[in-house]
């Protein structure tokens, strides 16, 4: 884990005591999200267009480079609950619908930089894990948090029918199609 307090975000992965150069701008993490998403390519597609985010790509792209750019993209080394390298327990969690997308959520994360942080994401130059900080830190009541609270309300918990209609209604109208989870991600790569 790094402290983003005082440790700089990271230029480089590392793979088996070599060091890649890679880019970093938020954007082309978003593209890589995209990437992977996409249905029409297949696994070993996915693999050759990983690349792309290499700096100095080597001729083979090895499973350890695959997997270190899916831990850049995830942010692992920021997050408190899951030291690097770890993955999450091997438990079943039930399938829910996606309560966030980078695609379908695009104009409300635009707005919602510039409304709190005076950051105009068109023109921004920015680290993709500045940008996963601001991102988790918007507050309860930007567009962002409040498309994703109501996307993930549990409806069987509201007791009043005409809320639970009126949340039901909302959840209809910004639902999003199905994408893919971070576990769904990295079997992306599994050939």
């Amino acid at each position: 884990m790094i402290n983003p307090l005082y440790e700089s975000f990271p230029e480089k992965i590392r793979v088996n005591d070599k060091e890649y150069s890679i880019i970093t701008d938020f954007r082309e993490w978003i593209r890589f999200a995209d990437m992977l998403a996409d249905e029409e390519l297949t696994a070993e597609e996915k693999v050759l267009a990983a690349a792309q985010w290499l700096n100095d790509p080597p001729e083979y792209i090895s499973e350890g480079i695959i997997m270190a750019l899916i831990s850049f993209y995830r942010a692992d080394a920021l997050d408190p609950e899951m030291p690097e390298g770890e993955q999450a327990d091997g438990a079943e969690e039930p399938r829910r619908p996606p309560v966030f997308s980078y695609k379908y959520d695009a104009k409300y994360i635009i707005g919602d930089f510039l409304r709190y942080y005076g950051i105009d994401l068109l023109t921004a130059e920015m680290h993709w894990w500045q940008f996963r900080c601001l991102m988790a830190a918007l507050p309860d009541d930007s567009v962002c948090q409040k498309r994703i609270a109501y996307r993930s309300a549990d409806i069987s918990k509201i007791k009043d029918d005409a809320e639970r209609h009126r949340i039901m209604e909302i959840q209809r109208r910004i639902a999003i199609p199905y994408e893919m989870t971070d576990d769904e991600i990295s079997a992306v790569f599994e050939v």
